[in-house]
Parts: C-alpha cells; sequence; structure tokens
C-alpha cells in the first residue's frame, strides 16, 4: 500500500466541491463530502445504502451506525449540516435511486437501475486521484486522503486527541499517534510559534 497525503489547504478542499458542484456531479460530491465529515474508510463507505442516510420519509437522517469492516465495531456517524444540504441535491437528482432503501448511494453510472451496484474501491481511487489533480495538489492522493485530511484538519483546529481517537475508532490512544504522523515543517513552526 502507498503512503497517501491528507490534504492540507482548506481552499483546496472547497475547491473540489465547487468543482464537483459546477461538473453537476452529485453523487461524487455526496461521496466527497460525507467521506471527509465521516471520516471513514472507504470499504465502509461504498456500502451505504439509501435506508442508512434518509429516513421513511426521504430526509436526510442525523446520524448513521455502522460496523467498520476493519474493526468490527460500531460506529455512529454524525450527518454535518453541509452533508445533509447535499443530501436533498442527491434526493432531487436521482428520484428513482432514492424510492429503493436497498440501494447503494454511491452508484456506477452505467448501470440500470441506478443503485443497483456499488462503484469498485478503483473507481473511488482514480476519482481522487484525479480530482486532487484538477486542483493542483502535489503528491500521493487515493483511498484514504479524506480520512487522513479529517484527522489533519481536526489536529489543526485543536480538536482533542481523545475525540480524534474516538471518530477514527482507534483502540487506543497510542495508535492516534502514530497514526498522525507530524511534519518536520509542523515541528518548525510549532517551535518558532512558541518561541519562549
Amino acid at each position: 500500500m502507498q503512503f497517501v497525503e491528507p490534504i492540507r489547504d482548506i481552499k483546496k478542499v472547497t475547491q473540489i466541491k465547487n468543482i464537483l458542484r459546477w461538473e453537476n456531479n452529485i453523487r461524487d460530491l455526496l461521496l466527497f463530502e460525507l467521506w471527509i465529515n465521516s471520516a471513514l474508510r472507504i470499504s465502509d463507505l461504498l456500502t451505504l445504502k439509501v435506508k442508512d442516510l434518509f429516513d421513511s420519509n426521504l430526509c436526510p437522517n442525523d446520524f448513521f451506525d455502522i460496523k467498520e469492516k476493519k474493526t468490527w465495531k460500531v460506529n455512529r456517524i454524525t450527518i454535518t449540516p453541509k452533508v445533509k444540504e447535499t443530501l436533498k441535491l442527491y434526493a432531487d437528482s436521482y428520484p428513482q435511486t432514492i424510492q429503493c432503501t436497498d440501494y447503494f448511494i454511491f452508484f456506477q453510472k452505467k448501470t440500470f437501475p441506478l443503485g443497483i451496484k456499488a462503484i469498485w474501491r478503483k473507481m473511488s481511487w482514480l476519482f481522487m486521484s484525479k480530482i486532487c489533480k484538477d486542483v493542483w495538489l502535489k503528491g500521493n492522493f487515493g483511498n484514504h486522503t479524506l480520512r487522513k485530511t479529517w484527522w489533519y484538519q481536526a489536529r489543526m483546529n485543536a480538536i482533542p486527541l481523545e475525540i480524534i481517537q474516538h471518530k477514527l475508532n482507534h483502540s487506543s490512544l497510542a495508535v492516534t499517534q502514530r497514526y498522525l504522523g507530524v511534519t518536520a515543517d509542523e515541528i518548525m513552526e510549532a517551535c518558532n510559534k512558541l518561541d519562549l
């Protein structure tokens, strides 16, 4: 497995969302927004169905519970206000898809009816690689990029490590600390900022 980078510049996140909106690519916009806000692994995201994100009145849920494939632990995922707005846009864009509660949210576009088959991991990797290049990001980007982006942005916004650990569903704080990985530039910036 190749090491992938988080998206460190929050302006690039906004650029990506704007590109997807401009292209009217609502499925991928929802994938991007839910992925970055849930910090889930792609293997878990691709299993999501309509019933996980919408209630019986086809309104977005406040949260969903998912049993993670890697850890077998149940994780409660909050559906943030921005993601709810995109879910409403998704419902307007794919009304036939959300009518069937067992259809996949992140469906293959070349199957009919939309929703019977989920996209593959390789398709999500291609999506991430391409969209990061489209906004001129340098480095390796792939299926773990948005999970890493969430923790990176959480850390930069002074979210306590214990909350990051819980969100990522790590078994210990030591695992989270290893996962975070601090760059030499960040250490230099911290030293210069503190400058006692």
